[in-house]
């Protein structure tokens, strides 16, 4: 098959794919050490580990935003994202970059917080999934191999209401 690079056009904030890699190259500096991609209802979003970033791409206007992520807790460089629907849309992200690397979610308006905290843990969170009914969140702490199955005291579903949630300040 064929591939295109994606070229980000930062005087509209509009973008293209190009079959020139150069063209690709130039246009991954805005976006360096790129990882974590999601897609939903024709909005894809990735991270910028190194500018710690989140890039929104709306697939069908062909428009894209950046927005950061240091936010409270939110500290270390963004990694894996895994997006889950229900009655709260909720983008989940996993940490790299040092000691107590988290678990973070940021709503449909723009929040984040955090979900599982990684104290104790001189690693990145990977490997983040949920279960089919959504009730259980696995991940990993990289560099110990550990692998968790975490749940909501209350029993809801990850994509459920969110209750007593703090939120980071901004």
């Amino acid at each position: 098959g064929d591939y295109d690079f994606l070229v980000l056009n930062q005087a509209d904030n509009t973008f293209s794919w190009s079959p020139n890699r150069i063209d690709g190259e130039v246009s991954a500096s805005v976006f360096p050490n790129s990882e974590g991609i999601d897609v939903h209802n024709r909005i894809l979003n990735f991270v910028s580990k190194t500018n710690k970033e989140l890039f929104t791409l709306d697939l069908a206007a062909m428009t894209w935003t950046s927005s950061s992520t240091l936010s409270g807790a939110f500290d270390l460089q963004p990694d894996q994202l895994q997006r889950i629907i229900g009655d709260s849309d909720m983008l989940y992200f996993c940490e790299d970059g040092g000691a107590n690397a988290d678990i973070h979610a940021r709503d449909e308006t723009g929040q984040y917080f955090t979900i599982v905290r990684g104290d104790g843990y001189s690693t990145e969170t990977t490997g983040l999934a949920f279960s089919p009914n959504n009730k259980f969140m696995y991940i990993a702490f990289w560099g110990n191999s550990n692998i968790y199955s975490i749940w909501r005291d209350d029993g809801l579903p990850f994509n459920g209401e969110v209750a007593y949630t703090k939120y980071h300040a901004t």
